[in-house]
């Protein structure tokens, strides 16, 4: 076989060998590295999600406890090391801003969260069907 080679991959059922030429050897790598961004991509999305999670549930948590408070209450909001007094109403505004805004986020994430799977199964896809396509027989391989 002048101008071809073959190229092994590890699987889960053992070692596939498959049969590429030089051409075929740029697609292979351009496809595990589109699934690899793809892959880093959804994680970055998943992180994303959680955090805005954690901050929305933590705004909404000192809400609550600051709803149980009478509104004479005085109150403090922290800027860098120092205190700073604050009417009370003024801070459940911003921890119910707060709340919303990432609840707002994290629907929009769940939405690029989506579209991001769907574009994952798909170069998943067009990676097995090229693997399946230059998959080389068991007979042609021993010989």
């Amino acid at each position: 076989m002048v101008g071809r080679a073959s190229l092994c991959s590890a699987k889960m059922a053992g070692m596939v060998q498959l049969e590429l030429d030089e051409k075929d050897k740029e697609s292979f790598n351009e496809m595990q590295q589109s699934l690899s961004q793809a892959q880093q991509e959804l994680s970055m999305v998943q992180t994303k999600a959680r955090m805005r999670e954690n901050e929305q549930r933590r705004a909404e948590l000192t809400l609550a406890e600051l709803q149980e408070m009478p509104d004479d209450t005085i109150s403090y909001t922290q800027v860098g090391k120092m205190f700073l007094q604050k009417p009370l109403d003024d801070l459940k505004k911003e921890f119910s801003d707060k709340a919303t805004s990432c609840q707002k986020e994290r629907d929009m994430l769940g939405e690029k969260k989506a579209h991001v799977e769907d574009a994952l199964k798909k170069v998943n896809d067009d990676f097995q069907e090229f693997v399946r396509a230059h998959l080389v027989s068991k007979e042609a391989a021993a010989s």
